[in-house]
């Protein structure tokens, strides 16, 4: 298994792998093929997408990186972090975190955030054998009009 930068050519699979991951998480992904096929091809773009695969494409990560105004540094975002069903417990999930981790030290981030739902308890777990503390706040939304 490798992990590697997502390529324009990993479009089909990978958007697949996003909408499975919104429905797992009970939501519903509205990226579309033309929006993901854009973020694939542009020189800088606005969320680094990893991909886990050996003969087909694994699972994925998705990191951005923000500023911290409390701690006057940068700190990496986990955006998202799936894994396909036929290759849950088979490690995929730990070599993505451990590459996203790298990415973000890489980028100067002094921490790593992300959120996962209270119910999933397989992915708590999981971050929390690899060292992350839970800090319970409330996420609010609001959705912006795109005009």
């Amino acid at each position: 298994m490798m992990v590697r930068t997502a390529r324009l050519e990993d479009t089909p699979q990978l958007l697949r792998l996003i909408r499975d991951h919104a429905q797992y998480e009970g939501g519903r992904a509205t990226i579309d093929k033309c929006v993901l096929k854009r973020l694939l091809q542009v020189e800088e773009p606005p969320v680094r997408i990893l991909v886990a695969e050996s003969d087909q494409i694994a699972g994925y990560a998705a990191l951005t990186t923000d500023y911290s105004l409390w701690s006057g540094a940068c700190y990496g975002h986990l955006d998202c972090l799936f894994v396909a069903k036929e290759y849950r417990g088979r490690g995929v999930g730990q070599i993505l975190f451990l590459k996203v981790r790298e990415e973000a030290h890489s980028a100067g981030c002094v921490r790593l955030e992300w959120q996962t739902p209270d119910w999933n308890r397989q992915a708590t777990e999981f971050y929390r054998r690899n060292g992350a503390e839970c800090l319970s706040k409330t996420r609010f939304v609001l959705q912006l009009d795109a005009g």
